[in-house]
């Protein structure tokens, strides 16, 4: 049985924008990369997004923060990661203890990023297989 590749999408939301750099390094390995520039944005992107999608959040947004993004996307059962400079302990548990699914600390390189996320999405592809051989 031949399996459609569903696409995997990454959400970034925060007033700085994705260089293009890192689109083209997503791209090579199949990831389409969105920029949304407030909590809203990001809901309107998230409700149009096939596939896999995981969103990277600066801590700080123009509508809020990245609490209020976990709060209004957390029924859609969407790993989202921190991106933050700061990498204080408080922040660390704060930020798991709310249901971030983990942390990323700048600077960090677009290869080592993009590799990253193509491991990520590959645990989610994995973790659907399985649920879904179950019902088979």
């Amino acid at each position: 049985m031949h399996r459609e590749q569903a696409a995997n999408t990454v959400v970034m939301v925060g007033a700085t924008k994705p260089d293009l750099h890192l689109q083209r390094q997503m791209e090579t390995r199949g990831i389409i990369l969105r920029w949304a520039r407030t909590i809203e944005e990001a809901a309107v992107l998230l409700r149009s997004a096939l596939g896999r999608t995981i969103v990277i959040t600066e801590p700080a947004l123009k509508d809020g923060n990245w609490r209020d993004l976990l709060e209004r996307i957390r029924r859609a059962s969407i790993p989202v990661l921190l991106k933050t400079s700061s990498s204080t302990a408080e922040l660390w548990w704060d930020a798991l203890e709310c249901g971030i699914e983990d942390i990323l600390v700048a600077p960090f390189s677009t290869p080592g990023l993009c590799e990253y996320l193509a491991k990520q999405f590959a645990t989610q592809e994995a973790g659907n297989q399985k649920s879904g051989s179950e019902y088979e």
